[in-house]
């Protein structure tokens, strides 16, 4: 009786199937479980690491860490009774780990296991309303350069509801454990996550996406300080966050028009409270083939525990080109700001003129921007907040911030979800030069190289100013007819002058010449330019700069990619703004290369370098040197790789050699 009552609701889910997808499907046997896929691998690796480090402090540290893994993995995928009832995935992953450490004379011996699962299911597909079940679980090691690897435990669980149809809708609940550590921090983080979208899919030219999102996060972080107690962060945080997309295009006759944008309604509570408003929208009408104009609007409204914050900016502009040769675009915008203690008010216009012509001597082109714009700034404490500014951090090269006159303890960096703070010197230095605030980058911290941080700070500002800022943007390129040479200029103006008011002591007046030449002779690209950059709020300086680039595939078997650039700047005002002697300069090269050499059907061999000094005004050394030899033939892969690394950064020091290895059988 009760096979039957199962073979007929098998029977009943089956006819609800569209006659295409049972077409596509009638391959598919009917059958109680049906295994699909099977397959598995072994996995072995593991590294040895040598790690020197000597502070400015005089404190030294000598680390030794061997690490070793084995692990074995299994997946397999099928479906129940047919793949359009019920579809699934398993895999399961499990081993063990074995790792000493030695720290000077302390040594520490540790062994572990690795137990990893990866589960899915997707129930009723392609009906009306289907359901997607799913389950993790994963242990990884993450490499860091000078310093121990982190490790970082994942564990996820969710499920969510689809409902097809002229407005499909997504109902999903998830909840994530996260644990990273390292040996310079502990993050433990706890999420329980639940997000509706619906979309009007009705019109593919009217697109339109809803989206609810609630999450709770329960985090504690922990930086272990050289020579210093902990710092434990407490970082709860909840948040219900709304968002409507929209990307809508209008048809008339010919002319294709648009409108798109998004808005989005924030509350955040916890270690960040956050409530945000903004709505960003943009029409774009095309009125011939060659006059289009544009409007777009931005409304801000971000209230923190720091500061209330309303921003509302508008824009109109005009694109018109003139037979194949010129184009212009002119826009006219304005712009208001309010916050708690004061206020900034923008209007202004710009035009853009980006020209291209065939001439005897050769390929002409010209961009030529001009604008001016009017602000007054109030402000009755004497300062404006800067929130959320967005800073790459790469390597060891310092990074301006935007706006002069910081003012000292404000500067607080996060990573680009406000999630996470990091610490002075431990994850990054500041450094005054001028009027002007750079962040560094430190090497053995964790913030990687080439990440996202967001910044928050305080910079003075007027209690009362009305200032003008005029631009000017002018840039030339002609490409020598028959020759594989390219001459560049650049003019680049940008001078804020006080109309009115208290002078808020952080009005600049930026002036840049640029000249270069440029030669491509295939593989080869060779650049050599000279800036002269006059200044007020930061050292006026001149700069000559050379850049190569070598990049060829030799054959089959080889490929080779050189690179290098060097500047040499000198400082014209230095002793204006208090350089100690010796940092009156900066002089900074970088190589780098890498290739590739296929020395069988199944042998691949690949070398790198790379190299940074800069001396003078920062002192900073960055090298590495490497390769790796790999062998894959069938179902085996086999890798094995090394490098030397070295870095100076501000009187510490330090060098690292890692040996690595990596063992895969599939099957």
């Amino acid at each position: 009786m009760t096979g039957r009552c199962v073979h007929a609701a098998v029977s009943v889910a089956l006819a609800l199937v569209p006659v295409g997808s049972v077409l596509g499907q009638r391959s598919a046997p009917i059958q109680a479980v049906n295994i699909t896929g099977l397959e598995g691998d072994l996995l072995l690796s593991g590294h040895y690491r040598k790690d020197h480090e000597t502070r400015v402090t005089g404190l030294v540290t000598d680390e030794k860490d061997l690490f070793f893994r084995e692990e074995l993995g299994l997946r397999v995928s099928g479906y129940n009774y047919h793949p359009n009832l019920f579809e699934w995935q398993a895999g399961l992953r499990l081993g063990l780990t074995q790792q000493r450490i030695d720290i000077n004379d302390d040594s520490f011996d540790s062994d572990g296991t690795i137990t990893g699962y990866n589960l899915s299911g997707l129930l009723f597909k392609e009906k009306p309303v289907s359901v997607r079940a799913y389950a993790s679980k994963s242990e990884e090691f993450i490499d860091r350069s000078f310093a121990r690897q982190i490790e970082l435990d994942s564990r996820v669980n969710g499920a969510e509801v689809m409902i097809n149809g002229l407005f499909p809708v997504s109902i999903l609940y998830e909840k994530s454990d996260e644990f990273e550590e390292s040996d310079i921090r502990t993050d433990d983080e706890t999420t329980d996550l639940l997000r509706i979208r619906v979309t009007d899919a009705r019109d593919r030219e009217r697109f339109t996406q809803f989206t609810y999102e609630h999450k709770d996060t329960d985090k504690t972080a922990i930086f272990f300080v050289p020579g210093g107690a902990p710092i434990i962060q407490d970082l709860p945080d909840e948040h219900d966050e709304f968002n409507v997309a929209n990307r809508w295009r209008f048809r008339d006759g010919a002319n294709t028009h648009s409108l798109f944008g998004h808005t989005r309604l924030l509350r955040r509570r916890g270690s960040f409270n956050n409530d945000l408003f903004s709505v960003n929208q943009r029409l774009d009408l095309q009125h011939s083939d060659t006059l289009s104009t544009f409007y777009r609007g931005q409304v801000i409204a971000d209230d923190t525990d720091t500061q209330k914050d309303e921003f509302i900016e508008g824009e109109i502009g005009l694109i018109k080109k003139y037979y194949s040769s010129l184009t212009v675009t002119g826009r006219v915008f304005g712009s208001d700001r309010q916050i708690d203690s004061g206020s900034e008010t923008r209007y202004g216009t710009f035009v853009d003129l980006d020209y291209q012509k065939k001439t005897p001597v050769g390929r002409y082109n010209s961009s030529l921007g001009v604008g001016t714009d009017q602000e007054t700034q109030t402000s009755e404490s004497g300062q404006l907040g800067v929130r959320d500014e967005a800073v790459v951090l790469a390597g060891v090269t310092p990074q301006r911030l935007r706006e002069p006159n910081i003012l000292a303890g404000s500067v607080v960096v996060t990573d680009g979800f406000n999630a996470v703070t990091f610490i002075e010197g431990i994850d990054y230095r500041l450094q005054s030069i001028g009027q002007f605030t750079e962040i560094v980058r430190l090497v053995t911290g964790t913030i990687a190289s080439g990440q996202l941080v967001l910044v928050d700070y305080d910079a003075g500002a007027a209690e009362d100013a009305q200032f003008r800022t005029d631009r000017v943007n002018w840039r030339h390129r002609l490409q020598l007819k028959g020759t594989p040479i390219a001459l560049i200029g650049e003019y680049r103006l940008r001078d804020e002058r006080l109309q009115s008011g208290d002078d808020p002591g952080n009005l600049d007046r930026e002036e840049v010449i640029l000249l270069g030449v440029e030669l491509h002779l295939d593989p080869v690209t060779l650049t050599g330019e000279y800036e002269q950059r006059e200044q007020r709020l930061f050292p006026s300086s001149r700069a000559y700069r050379v850049r190569g680039t070598y990049d060829r595939a030799i054959n089959d078997v080889y490929t080779l990619t050189l690179g290098g650039d060097y500047e040499k700047l000198r400082y014209t005002d230095a002793d204006d703004f208090g350089f100690e002697p010796g940092r009156d300069f900066l002089d900074r090269y970088s190589l780098f290369g890498h290739t590739t050499v296929k020395l069988r059907r199944d042998l691949l061999a690949r070398f790198e370098a790379s190299f940074t000094d800069m001396r003078g005004r920062d002192n900073d050394k960055l090298a590495r040197i490497g390769g790796s030899l790999n062998f894959r033939r069938g179902d085996l892969d086999f890798t094995i790789s090394a490098h030397h690394e070295e870095f100076e950064q501000e009187g510490d020091d330090g060098d690292s050699d890692v040996v690595r290895f990596t063992f895969r059988r599939s099957f």
